[in-house]
């Protein structure tokens, strides 16, 4: 890339440039010369578009400060960013992200702690694995008046109160629409959070059962859930018997610990009666009463179901063979699992059973 860019721009037009690598253009009626370069001849639509596949970085140190008509298309340029941990030693990173700090929309970065947040504040989209306390203040409706998307990885246990804060405090987001976070926590007193109405896509990587519901009652407008359960051993009382969400329609749970029981899962999709596509990720469902126990729940507790997504992990307890004959009689007995599927363990080929899959389309 750096070779391909000294080359475009070798002929670029500077006023210090000899004139041997200028070319007289057009004549006017008093001869003067207008010198222009091969690259300066395309038109700006085409030298934005060539723009938007350069790199930042390059960007920055290629065509900054050439002449004035370069400054002005660069001025006019909506850019991202993508920062990786080897990038932070890059001295010209830190010029060329305030240089294009009103600009940039979008910003990923893995970890870069010097990264100062709140000079970007046209920023649409942001992805950062491993905030520092700082950034995470940062992440605020003030600061970041017009974020859509925002990705959050690991924050440490300090830092959940701020992400809180920012999320269901007093200044909202009154733009954000898709939330990917790690893990949000609510240990904190909840009578100072909001409804957040905006969001309406959110996807958990750590979810308690208690965080679950406490959720669904602060995002109204929430469309589209995936979490992944991480206690399903803890006990959890709420005050929350009639609260039901009404405009959740797409539903992904996935269960990190085997489920002893079922009733956690029917306590947790009896708060959301109107999903319509729903997929489930556990482990060990082996007797035929738990699978019509979860017919039942599925059909008493969802009323607007379409289509429902299921796979089933065994740890390789069980033979191909043995989980076949199961699956047929469970097919026998109930119609409702007509589609399920034996996917063979990728480690012991045909001799054991890795995971079941399952897919039933409901037509109403």
């Amino acid at each position: 890339m750096p070779h391909l860019l000294s080359k475009l721009t070798s002929c670029v037009h500077r006023k210090t440039h000899h004139s041997k690598y200028i070319y007289p253009n057009l004549i006017d009626k008093n001869r003067k010369y207008f010198l222009l370069s091969r690259f300066e001849l395309f038109p700006d639509e085409i030298l934005l578009e060539i723009f938007q596949y350069i790199p930042l970085i390059d960007l920055f140190n290629t065509f900054t400060n050439l002449n004035y008509r370069f400054n002005f298309l660069l001025r006019s340029l909506q850019l991202g960013v993508d920062i990786h941990q080897n990038d932070s030693n890059n001295p010209n990173l830190l010029s060329a992200l305030h240089f294009f700090a009103k600009q940039i929309q979008y910003i990923h970065v893995d970890r870069y702690p010097s990264l100062n947040l709140n000079i970007f504040p046209n920023l649409h989209s942001l992805i950062i694995y491993l905030p520092t306390t700082r950034q995470l203040l940062s992440i605020n409706s003030i600061q970041m008046p017009k974020l859509r998307r925002l990705w959050l990885g690991i924050l440490i246990e300090k830092d959940q109160k701020y992400l809180c804060q920012s999320l269901f405090g007093e200044n909202q987001f009154t733009k954000l629409d898709f939330c990917n976070l790690f893990q949000i926590n609510f240990n904190v007193t909840l009578n100072c959070f909001q409804n957040l109405a905006t969001l309406r896509r959110l996807i958990l990587t750590n979810c308690q059962i208690k965080d679950f519901i406490i959720l669904l009652s602060f995002l109204p407008n929430l469309i589209q859930l995936n979490i992944c359960i991480c206690d399903v051993s803890t006990i959890y009382s709420h005050n929350l018997t009639n609260f039901s969400h009404e405009n959740l329609r797409i539903l992904k749970i996935e269960f990190v610990e085997k489920l002893s029981q079922l009733h956690i899962l029917n306590c947790l999709i009896s708060f959301v009666p109107y999903v319509q596509q729903f997929t489930l990720i556990l482990t060990n469902l082996i007797q035929i009463q738990d699978y019509i126990y979860l017919k039942t729940i599925l059909l008493e507790k969802f009323l607007q179901l379409k289509k429902f997504i299921c796979s089933i992990d065994y740890y390789c307890q069980l033979t191909s063979n043995e989980m076949n004959n199961k699956f047929q009689k469970l097919r026998n007995q109930i119609p409702f699992y007509q589609t399920m599927i034996v996917i063979p363990c990728s480690i012991h080929q045909d001799q054991c059973v890795r995971k079941i899959w399952m897919n039933k389309t409901f037509i109403l």
